[in-house]
């Protein structure tokens, strides 16, 4: 049930994108903290699959990607040949100029050896930065794309974003256009740090705080319906921030399943615990600059001793 948040509502103000992220997760899956990897690559990755991929990411050379899952109504559609975060990994690794092919793809980027239509349903934020003829770092090109089209089965979805466009976006695990209630509070609770940046209330180090507090934003602990395990599944879709539960017993509404704790749990037995796992704030400026901090949660359910947060700074090679 992860979310991501970002706005291109500051480039006036020095930041071209704020990006957030929570990755809500089987707490006991292996992950490695974020960091780099490949030639140029910074992110987490997922060590549960063999292709080892990540959901979230950021090139030197200026490409990011974030991505989240389709709540799959069946065991069978969420399962796929590949990993989703393999998805994420080739976008990052293409060899592609620019993310022209891949925010107008059909079923295949140009240059990647992957098939979105082979994954489990997802949607995938991804762009590609540039700089004006100032300098200064903007976004060239980006999108969500989607192998879920209406969240349709074999259907691929493309909703191309106007990078000179001041504006606020959320995606969850619905479709893009169809946003869940999380997402509409995360995306209220972010204009609100636009504001605050536009009337210069905060600090750089202020933005970031400030970006962690909305990513633990919890409308659900206090929540009798949920404190009395009744319909779990749907209160998801309710809160940016989701409190450590156990999955065992859960309610399920309809004809809906657990999808994808089906599909974790045949890997392996040890997953039942869930929640938000990681948060990531990434804050690019104009300069080229990019701050990258992940919050760790959890971590001790895998026998990990890790520092609270991982602070990356590093300068975008355009």
């Amino acid at each position: 049930m992860c979310i991501l948040l970002w706005t291109t509502a500051c480039a006036n103000k020095g930041y071209p994108l704020i990006l957030l992220s929570n990755r809500d997760e089987f707490l006991q899956r292996p992950t490695q903290t974020a960091g780099p990897w490949g030639k140029n690559i910074y992110g987490g990755r997922d060590l549960a699959r063999p292709e080892n991929g990540t959901w979230l990411g950021i090139t030197r050379s200026g490409r990011f990607a974030g991505l989240t899952n389709i709540r799959e109504t069946s065991s069978i559609a969420a399962v796929g040949t590949a990993s989703r975060g393999a998805v994420v990994s080739s976008f990052l690794t293409s060899s592609d100029s620019t993310c022209q092919s891949w925010t107008g793809l059909g079923s295949k980027g140009s240059g990647a050896s992957l098939d979105i239509g082979q994954v489990g349903g997802f949607s995938m934020l991804c762009g590609q930065f540039s700089r004006d003829h100032q300098n200064r770092v903007q976004i060239d090109t980006f999108g969500v794309i989607s192998n879920r089209a209406e969240e349709q089965i074999h259907d691929s979805k493309r909703d191309i974003l106007d990078p000179t466009k001041a504006e606020t976006y959320g995606l969850s695990n619905s479709a893009f256009t169809n946003p869940w209630p999380k997402v509409v509070n995360g995306k209220r609770l972010l204009s609100e740090l636009v504001d605050d940046i536009q009337h210069d209330r905060l600090s750089h180090r202020g933005i970031s705080q400030r970006a962690f507090g909305i990513l633990t934003s919890d409308s659900l602990s206090t929540e009798e319906a949920w404190k009395n395990g009744n319909n779990k599944l749907d209160l998801l879709k309710q809160s940016v921030f989701i409190p450590m539960f156990e999955t065992n017993n859960l309610s399920k509404s309809g004809d809906e399943t657990t999808a994808d704790q089906e599909q974790h749990q045949e890997q392996s037995g040890l997953y039942s615990l869930y929640g938000t796992q990681k948060q990531t704030v990434i804050i690019v400026h104009e300069s080229g600059t990019v701050r990258y901090k992940e919050r760790t949660l959890f971590d001790w359910l895998q026998g990990l001793t890790v520092d609270d947060i991982v602070d990356i700074n590093f300068d975008l090679d355009l």
